[in-house]
């Protein structure tokens, strides 16, 4: 017995597997409608995208015929009830009936021409023929332009399209020769619509049994309400893997490709292991490439889009110590690798002539929006192990860096209370990094607040930032003849650029022998460990705010669910470090280690204190419950 595999055919958008989320609906509300039907989630996804809502009394009728108006009504609804332009319907379809949209819009998409003499016959039963045929219809009849009666063989030279036909040209021969569906005519008006339902898993196995020699199809057989929803969910998973995007992936990030753009694009990938530095790819526009072949100029940087690099921290240090401009740090990896997003500042957008610039400007355009707003957020999405990061490249930020990466940097903080404080002795990387990560863009407010400011001043380029007391995050730059101001662009933290610039110069001063240190701290500094079961951990750590803590913890529920903590903490007058905004996530593993995070909470408050042992407890809530724990001090 000849036997013709599904798994083993290729057409088209490809074999669909896919798996199913829940559904906000449930199907089991349906009295005839059960857990292990094939039919389940097909009934699932139909309730959820208002496909179907049953046939009432709590019952879905899986085994009851449909209509020609049922049918043409459930495809109408795939889309989204489109409103249709056309006016045209059949003689019998009655103006404002629950289904003569439907049916204006199937006459205007070609899904069906009726049943002769300007009839529609809404109250026929549909066979499968019919449906299947209908559904191919709504999907552009994709083998309908193919020669079904030639078989070319494949070869090297054969363009893509090429390629496809011979592809579906040989399908055809092969469900033929293999007797598959003895009850579908070679040459009738719904054996392309099986061959291609069929090979697509549309016609699922529990509808046909197995694709084997002489297995019928039922091509008479009234279609029940259970196939065709099955038959219509099937067909919805094919199109969203035909619109799903082209996925590039280089071993450890993935790019997304629409697959619309797939004939725009020229690619050219590097020959970057996997975790390597260096360019991973290069996208450019495929049209102005070869328009600048032809007219004899250098292809290369034609029509560039992007270019993804990957560097390690060193390089990436040296960068942000000078001017960056087209290039933009967008993800990290957590082999502590960055990744960088490039685009071109001179733009060369090619053609022969001027009719076609005019003529293709509006793609060129589309092209770059697609670049530049969705590429760098799709590669997080579909990579793995991609976190997003963010460097800005002004002034300020090229200054901080070099500071905090360069060499002999020439800077003074100043503040009122002790004058303008020198770097000498004092490891101002903390700080420099603490203000990179925040990112700065120009302020919408054109006036700065009155009050004091921390002063950053850089004497041999005749600048200096003012941090303003009054707005934390408002920074002006003042040159000579000019001013500007700037803000924080990232806020996820208690301290503000002015805390951590007082940090800075409370930290100089103190060096300086102009300040007290301030020790209030220290007691709380260093690694502690839960005293019962010894799981939980603490780290404390000063912050670059003066008075402040960083407190990292980590406390697992079970060898499967982990509990994280990210908390900046103030010590109080009783001598307590207090917060009420602390960041807890829980994340759940698999047996692969693989975290997916479960629950998130940025508000959380609580307090630790040093009780009369030298121990620290925790005090906190979580969901208004007050917990709390003892934790000692790593040897």
């Amino acid at each position: 017995m000849k036997k013709l595999f599904k798994s083993g055919i290729i057409l088209l958008a490809l074999a669909v597997t896919m798996s199913v989320s829940a559904f906000a609906a449930n199907a089991s509300e349906f009295t005839d409608v059960h857990g292990d039907d094939y039919f389940y989630q097909a009934v699932q996804w139909g309730i959820e995208e208002g496909i179907t809502s049953g046939v009432g009394d709590d019952r879905f009728d899986p085994s009851g015929k449909v209509t020609r108006a049922q049918v043409v009504t459930f495809l109408w609804r795939m889309p989204g009830m489109p409103t249709p332009a056309a006016t045209e319907t059949f003689n019998e379809v009655e103006a404002g009936s629950w289904y003569e949209t439907a049916v204006r819009w199937a006459v205007e998409n070609n899904v069906t021409k009726g049943t002769g003499e300007g009839m529609f016959s809404p109250d026929d039963i549909c066979n499968r023929a019919m449906c299947i045929t209908l559904l191919y219809r709504i999907m552009g009849s994709p083998m309908d332009e193919v020669d079904t009666m030639e078989r070319k063989e494949f070869s090297e030279d054969m363009t893509l399209e090429e390629l496809g036909v011979s592809m579906i040209q040989q399908l055809i021969a092969m469900v033929r020769e293999a007797d598959i569906f003895p009850d579908v005519p070679q040459g009738s008006y719904y054996e392309l619509p099986v061959i291609w339902a069929a090979t697509n898993g549309i016609i699922t196995d529990d509808n046909t049994g197995t694709l084997e020699e002489g297995v019928e199809f039922r091509s008479e057989d009234p279609c029940i309400r259970a196939e065709m929803i099955s038959f219509l969910y099937q067909t919805k998973l094919i199109k969203d893997a035909a619109n799903a995007p082209e996925i590039y992936d280089d071993g450890s990030i993935s790019i997304a490709f629409p697959r619309e753009y797939s004939e725009l694009l020229y690619r050219e990938m590097y020959a970057t292991g996997e975790g390597e530095d260096g360019d991973i790819i290069v996208v450019s526009e495929r049209a102005s490439r070869e328009a600048a072949e032809a007219m004899g100029e250098d292809a290369e940087g034609a029509g560039e889009l992007f270019k993804i690099t990957r560097v390690g921290e060193e390089t990436l240090h040296e960068m942000l110590c000078g001017d960056m401009s087209g290039v933009e740090v967008f993800a990290k990896d957590e082999d502590g690798k960055y990744y960088l997003f490039s685009h071109p500042t001179d733009v060369r957008f090619v053609r022969e002539t001027t009719e076609e610039m005019t003529e293709d400007q509006a793609i060129w355009t589309e092209l770059n929006e697609w670049a530049y707003s969705r590429v760098r957020d799709d590669i997080i999405k579909y990579s793995k192990g991609l976190s997003p990061v963010s460097y800005t490249n002004t002034a300020l930020d090229m200054y901080l860096a070099q500071i905090a990466y360069g060499n002999n940097k020439k800077y003074t903080v100043s503040t009122t209370e002790f004058g303008p404080l020198k770097p000498e002795n004092v490891d101002a990387t903390q700080y420099a990094e603490f203000l990179l990560e925040g990112n700065f863009k120009a302020a919408d407010d054109t006036s700065a607040p009155d009050g004091e400011y921390v002063v950053l001043n850089f004497p041999d380029e005749k600048v200096r930032y003012d941090f303003f007391k009054a707005d934390g995050n408002l920074v002006r730059e003042v040159r000579e003849g000019y001013e500007t101001l700037y803000k924080r662009v990232i806020i996820g933290s208690d301290v503000s650029n002015t805390d951590a610039m007082q940090g800075w110069y409370n930290a100089l001063a103190e060096n300086a022998s102009k300040k007290e240190a301030d020790k209030s701290l220290d007691a709380f500094i260093g690694t502690w460990y839960e005293e019962i079961a010894g799981r939980a951990e603490i780290t404390v750590s000063k912050s670059v705010a003066p008075g402040k803590v960083n407190i990292k913890a980590s406390w697992p529920d079970s060898a499967y669910v982990m509990n994280t903590w990210d908390i900046t903490a103030e010590l109080d007058e009783n001598g307590k470090l207090i917060y009420s905004n602390g960041k807890h996530e829980t994340t759940e593993f698999d047996e692969n280690g693989e975290g997916k995070l479960i629950a998130e909470n940025t508000a959380e408050s609580g307090s630790f204190a040093i009780n009369g042992e030298g121990k620290i407890v925790w005090n906190y809530v979580i969901d208004g419950t007050e917990n709390n724990g003892t934790f000692k001090r790593a040897n």
